[in-house]
């Protein structure tokens, strides 16, 4: 039975990270450029991902999948990783000027490329849990990673008003609540307007992964090697068991709890290291956390898909 699972969770895990690795290796073939790979984040993150997520969204049972708790468990669930990461970053990195980065790799996951496409491969498809997690999760993140720089940085005030005009400009937000009034009113999308939008999605994993892989850079882990083995084992440790205790204090269902699982168990995010560069915090760690989060995840995501599928959860 151990067996069994094992091989049915490395079946579930591996062909998402030999993808990252493609994506590496032909990047290091020069296949993929540094402009090639800008252009491509922001093809993904205006066109692909937001056309997915609105047809997604426009299909789904939303009434069904609407759950008070699991709301709840979200909006606690991250404000409670923000300031463990928060805390973490003054307690076990001295270094004041690493400390953002450090902070910020804690707690910034890596669901909306990497999340979203584990829990289709485990169930098959589109999971409506993830729209929840998309639309309160995601904004939440930016706001938290702007107040953490800001303070953190010395950047002076923080001005919430700005952060939340450019959440509500967010196109996979954009995309999110364009697709309610569909799923809500049991509105049917017109056949060239799913087909068209089919394609976008059939592209979207294979594109992000891809991309993923190509933005790692191998050689920043060496610098600081004992910080990054800090910041893993908080963020792919640490964090999904306090997602899965929250959501078992809830009583929330499996599959909510599973999806909460995940968002604490993905590696730490690109944008950790495109938001900390650009406000000036340690962009080198930022990105040695990025790329040191994403080797070690191979292995804690398999055992997670495996302690998972082990008690019955998958």
């Amino acid at each position: 039975m151990f067996l069994q699972n094992l091989l049915f969770s490395a079946n579930l895990i591996l062909p998402i990270f030999l993808v990252i690795g493609a994506g590496c290796a032909i990047r290091q073939k020069g296949l993929f450029t540094d402009d090639y790979v800008k252009r491509s984040i922001k093809l993904i993150y205006y066109i692909f991902l937001p056309a997915k997520l609105f047809l997604d969204i426009s299909g789904t049972d939303i009434k069904a999948a609407f759950s008070l708790p699991f709301l709840c468990v979200i909006g606690i669930g991250s404000v409670v990783q923000f300031l463990l990461a928060w805390l973490s970053g003054n307690l076990l990195c001295k270094d004041k000027r690493k400390q953002s980065a450090f902070s910020h790799a804690c707690f910034r996951g890596n669901f909306v490329y990497m999340g979203v496409a584990l829990l289709q491969d485990i169930y098959g498809g589109v999971v409506p849990e993830t729209a929840m997690i998309l639309a309160l999760l995601m904004p939440l993140y930016n706001i938290q990673g702007a107040i953490l720089m800001s303070v953190k940085e010395g950047r002076g005030s923080v001005h919430i008003s700005k952060i939340l005009l450019d959440i509500l400009k967010n196109p996979m937000i954009l995309a999110l609540l364009a697709g309610i009034p569909f799923a809500l009113l049991e509105i049917p999308l017109p056949h060239l307007v799913t087909k068209t939008l089919e394609y976008f999605r059939s592209g979207t994993s294979i594109m992000a992964l891809l991309v993923v892989g190509a933005s790692l850079r191998m050689d920043t882990v060496r610098r600081d090697f004992r910080l990054l083995l800090k910041i893993s084992s908080i963020k792919l440790l640490l964090m999904p068991a306090i997602w899965v205790v929250m959501a078992m204090m809830a009583g929330l269902t499996t599959v909510q709890t599973v999806v909460l699982a995940m968002v604490g168990g993905m590696p730490s995010a690109i944008n950790v290291f495109v938001i900390t560069d650009q406000m000036g915090g340690d962009g080198e760690l930022a990105c040695g956390a990025v790329v040191m989060t994403h080797l070690v995840s191979l292995f804690t995501v398999t055992g997670m898909a495996l302690l998972m599928r082990s008690i019955g959860w998958i």
